[in-house]
């Protein structure tokens, strides 16, 4: 059954594991889903509302994208480092002709090349960002750079584990119209 399946298990940077709902199968696509750590509703969102899911690992970027945002029918866009996720949300450089968008939640990585999420958070909130952000991070609870970013104008800060990947689906299904399926 495929509610007896294991969550597969992606390495993130080769320090943290992060656990994702299995992949769908044709005949999980036809039966009706149910929340739940392996299985995700089809929901339905406001009109505009968006995500903007901020992360450099390719992997877990698409990983997000096709077993949790996709799934569940969040609209939502992918910046690969803090410059792009800026630029995205500002409407800046190669995003000006979009113009600034309202993104309806943040989910951020702190360890980046470029600009850290935690100076991607503090640009976004100095600038007038006042959307819900949800730092991710493999950061251990205490640690200088967990704390920085914290302390940056998160919403809320989750581990890159299944309870963080739970947090998350938690603060989703918030922003859907009355829990309705889609």
């Amino acid at each position: 059954a495929a509610a007896a399946r294991a969550p597969r298990r992606r390495a993130h940077r080769g320090s943290t594991t992060v656990t994702l709902p299995p992949k769908e199968s044709a005949s999980d696509a036809s039966s009706p889903a149910v929340a739940g750590p392996t299985r995700l509703r089809r929901l339905r969102f406001p009109a505009g509302f968006a995500v903007l899911h901020v992360e450099d690992d390719g992997v877990l970027r698409k990983s997000m994208a096709l077993r949790v945002f996709k799934r569940m029918g969040v609209p939502f866009d992918a910046a690969k480092d803090g410059k792009e996720a800026i630029d995205r949300v500002l409407g800046l450089g190669e995003f000006e002709a979009a113009g600034p968008r309202a993104y309806g939640l943040v989910l951020m990585d702190n360890q980046m090349p470029g600009i850290s999420g935690a100076k991607t958070t503090r640009a976004l909130r100095d600038a007038g960002y006042d959307g819900p952000i949800i730092g991710m991070t493999g950061d251990p609870m205490g640690c200088p750079e967990r704390n920085e970013f914290e302390a940056a104008g998160l919403s809320v800060c989750v581990d890159k584990d299944n309870s963080g990947i739970a947090r998350i689906l938690e603060e989703i299904r918030a922003h859907a119209l009355d829990g309705e399926d889609a």
